[in-house]
């Protein structure tokens, strides 16, 4: 394993961890009102790092690689976020942040597919 993927693998798991953390927190209150519904991007742009890391993790030559298994965490790691908000007070299973969580991972997907076609 190269000094690159270790280094990325520490931050997708440190990264993904202070996701799961953040919403564990009971009636906790995003930074800025969401009179724009900025909650949804926030959720994008928190799993679109997620994907990216994710993807880094795997050296140049295996992207490809890495993308098919990101497909699988694109749907896992939104609904097993959302499922364990369930028993939490002040915490709601919303299916529009699960297709915010997926839309972020989805841009990456898209992207390196693209990037590999060329």
């Amino acid at each position: 394993m190269n000094k690159y993927r270790k280094v990325y693998k520490i931050l997708f798991i440190a990264w993904t961890t202070l996701i799961i953390v953040l919403t564990s927190i009971p009636d906790i209150k995003a930074p800025v009102k969401d009179e724009l519904n900025l909650d949804k991007l926030f959720h994008s742009l928190a799993y679109l790092i997620i994907a990216f890391l994710f993807v880094k993790m795997y050296h140049k030559n295996f992207r490809q690689k890495a993308i098919s298994k990101l497909y699988f965490l694109t749907i896992i790691i939104p609904v097993i976020d959302e499922v364990h908000q369930i028993p939490i007070p002040g915490r709601n299973f919303s299916f529009l942040d699960i297709l915010a969580d997926i839309l972020g991972m989805t841009v990456i997907i898209i992207y390196y597919k693209l990037k590999s076609k060329n």
